[in-house]
């Protein structure tokens, strides 16, 4: 995941929200489950970033964040 572009911080705050989701929604171990496997990133593809973001947005009501992309490869 590290090699494809997403930082240590953006991976703490992808935890921290499936975190927060669990605790506000999960009422069993299953719940809980499932939704960390709903909160899985697809690193074969560019967008795992967006991914992250849009799974923290569609599921806490979080404020939009837009994230830039270095030029740098």
């Amino acid at each position: 995941m590290f090699d494809r572009g997403i930082t240590n911080e953006q991976f703490n705050s992808h935890l921290e929200t499936i975190a927060k989701l669990i605790e506000a929604k999960a009422k069993t171990v299953a719940d809980a489950a499932q939704i960390v496997r709903d909160a899985k990133i697809d690193t074969a593809k560019e967008e795992h970033i967006n991914a992250a973001l849009n799974f923290a947005a569609d599921n806490l009501a979080l404020p939009e964040v837009r994230v830039e992309r270095s030029n740098q490869q």
